[in-house]
């Protein structure tokens, strides 16, 4: 059961697309992601920090939600044999009436795993594909000043 939203701050997940070549895959009902800075004290004589450094990122991690199993085999299958090596670059839009829309882009994304639970029922099978990234934008914006984006 959807709940209205009466007061008009929630945003909503609108749509989502990876960019392959010139393919673009649509059946993606979520996607989560994180890539979170580790900052560091820098230290004088004295005990206690003086400063932080501007921190280190790893990889980011996310998880990609098909609604469509076949859409989340054409995806796999034309990344073609060694899929899990290959990159793409991921868009989605979060979006809410009267309020500008939110644009997401991770890139330079690799497929990590693509796991298979499959059952009977009366719900078409989708499926999840998780993923590593090097980089990511909200709105165009990067996490630090100056990070490029091997978009």
């Amino acid at each position: 059961m959807k709940y209205p939203d009466l007061e008009g701050f929630g945003y909503q997940f609108s749509r989502g697309e990876i960019s392959l070549g010139t393919k673009i895959y649509t059946a993606i009902t979520g996607v989560s992601l994180a890539q979170p800075t580790t900052n560091a004290g820098i230290f004088g004589t004295r005990p206690w920090p003086i400063g932080q450094t501007e921190g280190d990122m790893e990889l980011g991690e996310g998880t990609i939600t098909f609604s469509d199993e076949a859409e989340r085999q054409r995806f796999l299958d034309d990344l073609g044999d060694g899929y899990r090596s290959k990159t793409w670059k991921l868009t989605w839009i979060l979006t809410s009436k009267g309020r500008p829309n939110i644009k997401f882009a991770a890139y330079g994304c690799k497929v990590n795993d693509d796991p298979v639970e499959h059952e009977r029922g009366e719900e078409a099978l989708g499926g999840d594909v998780t993923f590593s990234f090097l980089s990511f934008t909200r709105n165009g914006k990067a996490p630090h000043e100056g990070m490029p984006n091997p978009g």
